[in-house]
């Protein structure tokens, strides 16, 4: 049995609940002032299943003793109703006196990375092959610009929060994607197959450059991409490419990739350059929110009981979540 499944998961646990002694993966800590001058500090920890803010109070982090971000500690979480939602407070903070490591609660997808890039840079081949017209396919842009970056791809998570924000999530989101697109593609014949899984595949590359993913699973966000995001990165790195290939690509292709990448957060207010104009941008946009949203619902649905809802409405969604009764 794993180490994680020894503990009963933190999202499982109800309020009033105390667990003393419970091991978490430190991510990050973060120090604040408190109203009555004290200070607290702020933890994101993985038990193994997810991701979780415990705030620890009327404490400092040079009060902890061998306490850091990436180490194993062992904490009292009490499970707080803060205006009728949870809560989670530290107390007890020490290193773990289990034989828990690291690598035992790093926030993983569930898949091997590895292995299903190589699915996703196969089928693109697939694609390049069978697609036989005058220029190269815009599929092999694709596939190259991955090959070009494979180990950050695999590694990297596909945000900081909200969805698939775990080690290996953007391999994980991008192959859901691409399954969806292509099952979409039977259905709306007219779409054109190549560039739609195209730009499904390298959407979210740039997220490389504006995420940095630590060996532990926590999520920073760089100059860089917090100066231009990836929406803007992604598409210079596809008008790279083709420039270091002249004349391999179909020059309208290259410009829809582009148009396509910059367009899929559909609004400007959500960080989109410019609007999708086609009909490969729009699907983009519904495929990436498909997979996006179904993502919270099943991490929700990991913690909740049949027949019951959520407290709160979950980041990224409208509304509560609901299990049925199967």
């Amino acid at each position: 049995m794993a180490i994680k499944d020894q503990y009963k998961k933190i999202s499982k646990m109800n309020i009033g609940e105390t667990v003393e002694g419970r091991p978490v993966l430190i991510l990050s800590m973060e120090e604040k002032p408190q109203v009555n001058g004290n200070t607290y500090i702020q933890f994101i920890v993985s038990d193994g299943y997810g991701k979780h803010d415990i705030k620890a109070f009327n404490t400092s982090i040079s009060s902890l003793q061998n306490v850091a971000r990436g180490d194993v500690a062992d904490m009292t979480i009490t499970v707080q109703d803060f205006k009728g939602n949870k809560s989670l407070k530290a107390d007890n903070i020490m290193p773990t006196r289990t034989a828990a490591t690291p690598a035992d609660f790093l926030p993983m997808a569930p898949i091997d990375a590895a292995a299903v890039f190589d699915q996703i840079t196969g089928f693109l081949q697939q694609v390049s092959d069978a697609d036989t017209r005058d220029f190269t396919s815009i599929a092999d842009l694709s596939r190259s610009l991955l090959m070009e970056n494979r180990e950050a791809f695999i590694h990297s998570s596909a945000a900081k929060a909200m969805h698939h924000d775990v080690i290996g999530g953007l391999v994980y989101h991008t192959v859901r994607m691409l399954n969806t697109a292509a099952a979409l593609c039977n259905v709306y014949k007219t779409l054109d197959k190549p560039l739609l899984l195209a730009a499904v595949a390298i959407h979210d590359l740039a997220k490389i450059r504006e995420m940095e993913t630590s060996d532990d699973g926590d999520v920073t966000y760089t100059i860089e991409g917090h100066l231009m995001g990836h929406l803007y990165m992604g598409a210079e790195m596809v008008n790279d490419y083709a420039n270091r290939n002249p004349g391999k690509y179909d020059p309208e292709k290259v410009m829809l990739l582009k148009h396509m990448i910059l367009s899929h957060h559909l609004n400007p207010e959500w960080g989109a350059v410019k609007g999708p104009a086609t009909a490969e941008a729009q699907m983009l946009h519904y495929v990436d929110q498909i997979d996006a949203k179904m993502y919270v619902y099943e991490n929700r649905f990991d913690d909740l009981e049949e027949g019951t809802m959520t407290d709160k409405v979950p980041f990224g969604l409208e509304n509560h979540v609901y299990k049925p009764k199967r």
